[in-house]
């Protein structure tokens, strides 16, 4: 038996595919007064640094605009726009921390600027840190009433808010501020959606559609609503459409591969999957659907492959992990088997039909004795059920974790949905954040601090060095002692940085680590903005 997902949990495209991402061409030409009316050296200098650094920026050279942007607020740090725009940078390396500190660095040189507070809204919704999200919209529609893309971000975040009641409050003025804007019914009707008003839904859909019928967000909104009524055709038009006019979207993908799931087209699903995965190789949705459409034509060892991708990215997901197990059970590595049912178990031990298949697969491997306590336990278990008393369990069991105690079989709490979030990406990024590094200590004190002889620079040297060899041996508290020295004497010492961001992300220390990183990335450690890249859930 496979454990499927709830059609609920394969529904993955949700409102935030509309999420309004900044207007970079008209962020480039703004500049402060302050900058014009400083002196004429000063003007000369800064002006051209400025210009110079937006034009990396523009051309979507991060790193390089960052270290421009460095030399701006070292010389001039009461302007707001190196800040800014250095922020800007690292939103678009993935930066979310780093970015964010700039932003505020902005803002408290400039609060009137509403473009500060929406780049700081957009960080914080990366960060799912929708509440604050919604503080930096609220003041931003008051400084500038007429951008519709504010609107729809603060609906946004109190929609993730689970403010229905203010979200569809805003959603009122935006419709009635702009009454031909598809989107502003599309979230109308996104919002209805979560209050399970699907016939109020379809109504603000469907005038969407007639204000606009090539509405990318209105065609699949209007696809999710057929899917559930399982219309399962016209919704895979509805899908089909929108890929036509927006063909990267692999979420929309996804969900059209469900759709001819479901009408037995097996191969087209496939092919969706396949296409779904070419585009986003990290989606887990595809991954873990594909690898059950695989199951179910015979293809073991490739589902296989898929579900090892699914338990590597979340190696907690229970469902991945017994689907494995049923499928080395069909491909006869019973040991293997084995060994993802007791996974399993362990963490729900009123899981009994896992019980059940691993007793069978001890019988595989000759194991008797433990298939009979297996199956001992199950009968068990059924009886007292039946007549209503409960049994024994393990001390090792009662440790389980708060999550053990729910039972497998309510699969809607054990799968998410997909998270679709725009990806801001372009065909020039990933040079940085997107490069495969080895993330490990750096051993050697850089050159340009090895040339100093003062003792200031001496102690640095010591410090760095005790540093690594004490994280070497595992002691990584004093590891990290030793950094905050060298911190303190030179706050510019990048190296110093990367090694306790590393250090920090090794003890679990995950929210200062990334800022330890992304100053290391600032001062020009790039590959700090790779691993920054692949922590950032983890502090979420």
């Amino acid at each position: 038996m496979f454990i499927t997902m709830k059609k609920k949990a394969l529904h993955i495209i949700n409102y935030k595919e509309g999420l309004h991402v900044l207007r970079l061409a008209v962020l480039f030409f703004i500049i402060s007064f302050s900058t014009l009316f400083s002196s004429l050296k000063a003007q000369i200098n800064t002006t051209r640094l400025m210009n110079i650094a937006r034009n990396s920026l523009y051309y979507e050279d991060y790193v390089l605009s960052i270290q421009y942007f460095n030399m701006i607020i070292s010389a001039k740090p009461h302007m707001y726009e190196p800040w800014f725009y250095r922020g800007l940078a690292k939103f678009y390396l993935d930066d979310y921390s780093g970015s964010e500190a700039d932003c505020t660095e902005a803002i408290e040189r400039n609060p009137y600027a509403s473009n500060l507070y929406e780049l700081r809204g957009l960080v914080r919704i990366n960060q799912k840190k929708y509440k604050s999200a919604a503080e930096d919209y609220y003041i931003a529609v008051k400084l500038e009433t007429q951008n519709k893309s504010l609107w729809h971000n603060l609906v946004l975040c109190e929609m993730e808010n689970d403010s229905l009641h203010k979200a569809d409050s805003l959603c009122n003025i935006i419709i009635k501020k702009w009454s031909k804007y598809a989107d502003g019914y599309c979230l109308k009707a996104n919002i209805k959606m979560q209050e399970h008003d699907s016939a109020n839904a379809e109504i603000y859909i469907d005038k969407a559609l007639a204000v606009d019928k090539y509405n990318v967000n209105a065609l699949t909104t209007k696809g999710s609503l057929l899917m559930n009524r399982e219309e399962y055709a016209d919704a895979e038009k509805m899908y089909s459409e929108a890929i036509r006019l927006y063909p990267k979207n692999a979420g929309v993908i996804v969900n059209r591969a469900l759709c001819k799931f479901n009408q037995n087209n097996y191969r087209g699903a496939m092919k969706d999957y396949d296409l779904a995965i070419d585009l986003e190789p990290s989606s887990f949705i595809a991954h873990y659907n594909r690898g059950l459409l695989l199951a179910n034509v015979g293809e073991d060892n490739k589902a296989i492959e898929d579900f090892n991708f699914i338990i590597n990215v979340d190696s907690t997901d229970m469902m991945a992990i017994f689907n494995r197990g049923e499928l080395y059970m069909q491909t006869g590595d019973y040991s293997k088997a084995i060994k993802d049912y007791t996974t399993v178990i362990n963490e729900y031990p009123k899981f009994l039909y896992g019980y059940q298949r691993r007793a069978e697969a001890k019988r595989k491997v000759g194991d008797k004795r433990g298939a009979d306590k297996d199956e001992s336990h199950v009968i068990k278990e059924t009886v007292a059920h039946k007549y209503g008393y409960s049994t024994p369990t393990s001390r090792l069991k009662n440790k389980t974790r708060k999550k053990s105690e729910r039972n497998i079989d309510d699969y809607n709490k054990l799968v998410e949905d997909d998270n679709v979030d725009n990806k801001y990406e372009s065909q020039y990024r990933g040079k940085i954040q997107n490069k495969p590094v080895e993330a490990k200590l750096m051993p050697r004190i850089p050159e340009k601090i090895k040339q100093y002889n003062d003792i200031i620079s001496k102690d640095i040297n010591i410090l760095f060095y005790q540093a690594y060899e004490k994280a070497q041996t595992g002691d990584i508290g004093d590891a990290i002692i030793d950094l905050n020295k060298a911190i303190e004497l030179n706050p510019s010492f990048a190296e110093a940085y990367y090694n306790r961001g590393l250090l920090k992300l090794l003890i679990d220390d995950v929210s200062p680590a990334i800022m330890d990183l992304s100053k290391a990335g600032e001062l020009g450690i790039y590959s700090a903005y790779n691993i920054i890249k692949k922590n950032q859930n983890k502090k979420m």
